[in-house]
């Protein structure tokens, strides 16, 4: 008699172990961390005394199905850092550049005042690039006449980042590299 006792609270503890093992993986594979989601399994009296009584007579109990706490949410994807500036911030950001303001000062001192300097947003949607969310403006010689883009850049969203789309290699680049590399604050001209 005391074998089986200890066979029925064995088969009682595996049941209770793979229950739980269950759903830790299932937990694992929705994509959700045990902090996200804490499970708590409650085995009901009742259950684990027709597992015993069924282990002793030979049967085995009708698996209990976990049910899920009502106030248990499924995890939110990840997604992307939550927007610090807008398209409006990240415009004038582009504007406080040096070599913006110089442009702008340049464009309106050969034109007599004819031509300003300014930004034309190309593209409404943000443009991704490596994970984040940008931008996408281009700055022009605006007058009557037309507007001549100078040079087109990304503004980053989620943090200061400003980047430029270099034409001559269709690559963007650090505003830093830029700096380096095209010499803006030499320029005096569309052409340059």
């Amino acid at each position: 008699m005391e074998l089986s006792k200890q066979s029925s609270r064995k088969l009682i503890i595996a049941g209770t172990a793979t229950a739980v093992i269950a759903l830790g993986l299932a937990a694992y594979f929705a994509g959700s961390t045990p902090a996200e989601s804490q499970v708590t399994v409650k085995v009901p009296v009742s259950a684990s005394t027709s597992a015993s009584k069924a282990a002793s007579a030979g049967k085995t109990a009708p698996a209990a199905t976990p049910q899920r706490p009502a106030d248990f949410k499924d995890p939110t994807p990840p997604s992307e850092p939550k927007p610090i500036r807008s398209k409006e911030q990240g415009a004038a950001a582009l504007m406080a550049l040096p070599e913006l303001q110089a442009w702008s000062a340049l464009i309106e001192k050969n034109s007599g005042g004819k031509a300003h300097g300014g930004l034309l947003e190309y593209d409404p949607m943000q443009r991704k690039l490596n994970g984040k969310s940008y931008w996408q403006f281009s700055y022009v010689e605006n007058s009557a006449e037309s507007a001549l883009r100078w040079e087109s850049f990304l503004v980053s969203s989620s943090d200061d980042e400003i980047l430029v789309e270099d034409a001559s290699s269709d690559e963007v680049i650090s505003l830093a590299r830029w700096r380096r590399e095209k010499h803006p604050a030499k320029r005096t001209a569309i052409d340059n």
